[in-house]
């Protein structure tokens, strides 16, 4: 079961292709961690497959790799405002963040050891969608949540770009967006 989990979830990232001759093939590779608990114990092992960029190139493999981060003073001054009208505050973690952006250019990379296709060991990954250390990533996930809420009607601050706010019947809701995390707030 778990192999089929796999490589449906993979298929959505990338397509096993023979490799272009006129095209880079950037590296990657598994990490592996694990997560410790206070005493120090391994709580779980962790693994994280990640593009090795170094060996991208500007204007072929990615255009712009820019993503805005959040002013500390937003996230203040929303927390005071939360505070101050007794609004409740909700934390959330995007998971496999990167995956969830989808790049623009044509990028690919070696096989996954532990994935190959083993009829094509010659071919590449074309990727459909960033990875961990594609230097595009960040601002592939950006576009990618920022078209999703202005989707939804909330209105991007003038002055901070990962702070969205939207009225539903007469309540304000406020997200700050940080990298991979989203704080909510707003009256119930």
């Amino acid at each position: 079961m778990v192999e089929v989990y796999d490589s449906i979830i993979w298929k959505s990232v990338w397509d096993v292709v023979p490799r272009p001759k006129d095209k880079l093939v950037v590296r990657s590779r598994w990490l592996y961690k694990g997560k410790q608990v206070a005493d120090g114990s391994v709580e779980r092992h962790k693994a994280r497959f990640f593009a090795r960029s170094f060996s991208q190139v500007e204007r072929i493999d990615y255009d712009e790799t820019f993503s805005p981060v959040v002013r500390y003073s937003s996230i203040r001054s929303m927390l005071a405002l939360s505070t101050q009208m007794g609004w409740k505050i909700h934390q959330m973690d995007v998971k496999t963040m990167f995956l969830n952006g989808k790049i623009e250019k044509e990028v690919y990379i070696k096989q996954p050891e532990g994935f190959e296709t083993f009829d094509r060991e010659s071919h590449v990954c074309g990727l459909k969608r960033a990875l961990y250390g594609l230097k595009q990533a960040p601002h592939a996930w950006y576009t990618r949540i920022d078209k999703y809420f202005t989707g939804l009607g909330f209105t991007k601050s003038e002055v901070d770009a990962n702070l969205y706010h939207i009225i539903i019947e007469g309540k304000p809701l406020i997200i700050v967006l940080y990298v991979d995390d989203l704080i909510l707030t707003g009256d119930d």
